[in-house]
């Protein structure tokens, strides 16, 4: 009896939960954005529209570089398909069709020897440089492409004006002779002939040197006679001993004659006569040596 009453007490409390708990609700369904009816007599501006996003572009090819072209060797392009090979710009490489399959011998691009190779497709295009300078190969359909030149409308631009000739430069003005001096070198040795006993100890040399050459107050006229050795230490004229002491380690050849302008100096060989020596002074002193 105990039993039976707790199982309908039980049964009760249950009943009772169950009667007080409400239906868990469904989730709502959302419905599409749309504008509002307008009032009666009344329009409403249009929504505006969602921006476009543009897709990016899928990436262009770059072209394909390719080895140096050099002017010995060979760039070759063959094709099945019925096709053109052009070059941007034009005039750098000269392109030849021929029709395959072909042998071709030559050096070709990234072979530095000559070799021979065989092209079995049904159109070879032989590529070579003509002149320096990039360019870029064009394989196109054929009889696709049309080209058309566009023209300068404007007026004709002139030839460039010639640039006029330089004027020309004037020639430096020899240097003012300032001093002049001679050493007439032997060896005591060795003879000289008549006509070297002419230049060194002539009348007409002799005159004309001490009227040309500068003078020194201590040591006389501006010229001397010495033998390839001697040391000329008691030379009175201190430019003539300067001129010795300079000139003597730089004998080669006697006999010979030490000419000297301001401040350079030459050693000359002996002129064949008296005018010939003449003629050659002159020629120091007016600066046309």
């Amino acid at each position: 009896m105990k039993l039976l009453g707790g199982a309908c007490l039980f049964l009760c409390l249950f009943a009772s939960v169950a009667a007080s708990t409400d239906p868990v609700p469904s989730p709502p369904q959302l419905q599409p954005l749309t504008p509002p009816a307008p009032p009666p007599g009344e329009t409403l501006p249009d929504w505006p529209a969602a921006p476009v996003v543009p897709q990016p572009m899928p990436p262009q090819p770059a072209p394909k570089a390719v080895a140096n072209l050099a002017v010995d060797e060979l760039y070759v392009v063959q094709s099945d398909d019925d096709v053109q090979l052009l070059a941007s710009p034009p005039g750098v490489v000269l392109i030849t069709k021929e029709s395959g399959p072909l042998k071709l011998r030559g050096k070709f691009v990234g072979n530095k020897i000559v070799s021979t190779r065989t092209y079995a497709k049904k159109n070879v295009f032989i590529v070579e440089r003509i002149a320096a300078g990039d360019v870029e190969l064009l394989l196109v359909p054929a009889g696709k492409v049309e080209r058309r030149t566009v023209g300068d409308g404007g007026e004709p631009i002139p030839p460039p004006k010639p640039k006029p000739d330089p004027e020309p430069k004037p020639e430096p003005k020899p240097e003012p002779v300032t001093s002049f001096r001679v050493i007439f070198v032997y060896e005591t040795g060795d003879p000289l002939t008549p006509a070297m006993q002419q230049v060194m100890f002539g009348e007409k040399v002799r005159n004309y040197l001490d009227g040309k050459t500068t003078a020194h107050p201590q040591g006389g006229k501006g010229w001397r006679r010495f033998d390839k050795d001697v040391s000329a230490a008691n030379e009175r004229d201190p430019d003539i001993k300067a001129l010795w002491q300079t000139t003597k380690p730089q004998l080669t050849a006697v006999p010979c004659v030490v000419v000297a302008i301001n401040r350079e100096a030459e050693i000359l060989p002996l002129p064949a006569d008296e005018d010939a020596a003449v003629k050659l002074f002159d020629q120091y002193l007016s600066g046309g040596k």
